[in-house]
């Protein structure tokens, strides 16, 4: 079975499992690990760490007072995840499934020594560690391959996810308490445009994705 084919099918099966309650929470904290360890490195704050929760959302605890500076960190986070999700497409359609797994497994333990800090965060984190280390050190080339591929794949589907949910977030009143993400915070910029800018790139991430992968 080609590559290709194996893409089309492990994103179908990512989008089918963010359905599923609790395969939702666990692929979405794939995506939540990309996004916040680069919004904490661009926030630079001594002590700040990150929180990965149940219900799928997680952040940072760093106590920068400026929304405007917020958003901007958080949308840059989610572009990073977009930009990470094309280059792990990159490296497993040219066969480096191993670079692949050696990069998110890198960012996990990264993340784990020194930012998670909360339990449910640490058992995520180590799981997939675990789930990751697991083949690498037994060797299985096979399981890398699909493995790398379905990462891709769910740090893909979950970039767009992630940005209908800011869209949907951006249309709620600011006093609602599903209004989570950052960056529908800032009232400098209204969050009805930023929703719109951030899933309109999203979608031309997916673009890029179909014309050359």
């Amino acid at each position: 079975m080609s590559t290709t084919t194996l893409i089309l099918i492990y994103l179908v099966a990512a989008f089918l499992g963010s359905r599923v309650p609790v395969v939702r929470v666990y692929l979405a904290h794939v995506h939540n690990l990309v996004y916040l360890v680069i919004s904490v490195c661009l926030e630079g704050v001594r002590k700040n760490k990150i929180k990965l929760y149940q219900d799928g959302f997680g952040e940072t605890t760093g106590n920068l007072t400026s929304s405007f500076k917020k958003a901007l960190i958080s949308y840059a986070g989610y572009t990073g995840a977009s930009l990470a999700a094309i280059g792990l497409f990159y490296l497993v359609t040219r066969g480096y499934y191993h670079l692949a797994i050696y990069l998110v497994l890198g960012i996990c333990v990264l993340a784990l020594v020194l930012w998670i800090r909360n339990a449910y965060g640490v058992i995520w984190g180590i799981s997939l560690v675990v789930l990751l280390a697991l083949p690498v050190y037994f060797r299985t080339d096979m399981v890398l391959a699909h493995l790398s591929i379905l990462l891709a794949s769910v740090l893909f589907s979950q970039s767009i996810v992630g940005a209908i949910q800011v869209c949907r977030q951006s249309l709620m009143t600011r006093g609602n308490p599903g209004r989570k993400a950052a960056l529908v915070q800032t009232k400098f910029v209204p969050a009805v445009v930023l929703g719109m800018v951030l899933f309109g790139q999203t979608l031309y991430v997916g673009y890029y994705f179909v014309r050359n992968f």
